[in-house]
């Protein structure tokens, strides 16, 4: 997606840039700073990693500078001449079922790592519309894989980490939003995110519990996290409740004259996004 034009944006509370860089502060990688070089800027960082003996034991640990593109792919590469490999999938295989070599889908997850990475230090250097890019590629990716004609065990191993690429495209779609003025539709994408991590849980909850209790949590912790910043919203920037969450609720009690006004409500908007309750 092309990067919008730059607008003068409206700042959000302290509180909420504070829980911003908690979330997304990853011990295993140090932030610098942003800088130009050849004529690209680029994010300067220090990754840390672990030495381990040809026996697995734990040696030590080494500190090693590196740098990400801004835009792009992280790395700066163009696999096969294309943007980045999920391109390059989507451009030359078509149908239904894409079949991935084991070899492919490690290249697909060292892609989807590189982003992962930088989409932490978007949040961290407040760059919520690239934040929201690179979740979206990541989230490409799962698609990717979630069609291919991959085992089951094979793509589990990637598919299992979409609650955690959902929180974050939310949280920056929503961050983004605020800061363009558009609370309602901030509110919309936060609920869809803890509904839709609520119901992909249930449907995977065997695998989970296979997995042990840290990997069973994963959905609930994403979810908690997406309530917490709703709740902090909610006191710091008067976020409103969505029509969505409304109608949900409406459709709890069985109160059928609201949830039809809530559906007409919610067409009108669809119909004219200016449009005020």
């Amino acid at each position: 997606m092309e990067q919008p034009e730059e607008r003068e944006r409206e700042a959000l509370p302290a509180t909420i840039r504070a829980f911003s860089q908690r979330l997304y502060r990853d011990p295993r990688y140090l932030l610098v700073d942003r800088i130009e070089r050849f004529g690209r800027e680029r994010i300067a960082f220090i990754e840390a990693y672990t030495i381990l003996s040809p026996t697995g034991e734990v040696r030590g640990q080494a500190l090693l500078s590196q740098e990400y593109t801004r835009r792009g792919r992280p790395d700066g590469e163009r696999p096969y001449g294309e943007e980045s490999l999920l391109d390059h999938y989507l451009q030359s295989r078509g149908g239904e079922t894409i079949e991935l070599s084991e070899d492919e889908l490690a290249a697909l997850r060292d892609e989807s790592w590189q982003y992962y990475v930088r989409r932490n230090f978007s949040f961290l250097l407040e760059d919520y519309y690239q934040a929201r890019e690179d979740a979206e590629h990541n989230l490409g990716i799962w698609n990717l894989i979630e069609r291919s004609g991959a085992s089951d065990a094979a793509k589990w191993s990637s598919l299992r980490w979409w609650p955690w690429i959902e929180r974050d495209r939310a949280i920056a779609q929503a961050m983004w939003d605020l800061e363009q003025g558009d609370a309602d539709h901030a509110a919309t994408e936060l609920y869809r995110a803890q509904r839709a991590i609520e119901q992909f849980e249930q449907q995977h909850a065997e695998r989970y519990a296979e997995e042990g209790d840290d990997n069973q949590d994963l959905c609930a912790h994403m979810r908690q996290h997406v309530s917490a910043l709703v709740e902090l919203l909610r006191r710091d920037r008067d976020l409103p409740v969505s029509l969505e969450e409304r109608l949900d609720d409406a459709a709890a009690r069985g109160d059928r004259a609201e949830m039809d006004r809530l559906r007409g409500e919610m067409i009108r908007r669809a119909v004219d996004p200016g449009i005020e309750e």
